[in-house]
């Protein structure tokens, strides 16, 4: 227990540090609100992952940029044995639409192999006048979420239900 503490204090400091000083990639004005992570016969469970980018007075943020990425469902970034997160094969851009809105298909992501690291989605948001909101989608139900994660605003614990997943994005 002891180990999986501090590798997971670990990876959330190194991931703070890291986000901290990276710049935020940021969408081309001209992308879609709804796209695809995966392509059409990824292997994988199907999974769909919307939701609504908000202002601090919960009103719709308008063209918010989205870049998503994620692991396959085997926990590679790239075709396996690769994996760099830096250069991931499942990836997306997206804008909000008038309403706030996005929406994504994908397949479920799988934990690093050979690690206790939870299966994930990465968030990386953006607009004009707020400050970026980088996080990752963790699943309920995942044996390898702890309470930590729980607590910490890097993370987002969600749900699946019926193969959906929805998330509300708060942008300072």
């Amino acid at each position: 227990m002891r180990t999986l503490r501090a590798t997971l204090a670990f990876v959330v400091v190194c991931g703070a540090l890291t986000a901290a000083a990276q710049t935020v990639h940021e969408a081309p004005a001209e992308a879609p609100s709804r796209g695809r992570v995966s392509p059409q016969g990824e292997p994988g469970q199907a999974l769909t992952v919307s939701g609504v980018v908000v202002g601090p007075d919960g009103a719709p943020v308008a063209g918010a940029s989205l870049y998503v990425y994620q692991t396959d469902h085997e926990g590679y970034y790239g075709v396996k044995p690769a994996s760099d997160n830096r250069n991931p094969r499942l990836k997306v851009f997206l804008r909000s639409d008038a309403r706030g809105a996005w929406s994504f298909d994908t397949v479920k992501p799988g934990s690093y192999p050979n690690s206790k690291i939870p299966a994930h989605i990465h968030f990386e948001v953006s607009a004009p006048g707020r400050t970026a909101k980088i996080f990752e989608i963790v699943f309920e139900g995942d044996p390898f979420v702890t309470p930590e994660m729980r607590r910490n605003p890097a993370f987002s614990v969600r749900p699946i239900a019926n193969g959906a997943v929805t998330e509300r994005i708060a942008l300072q």
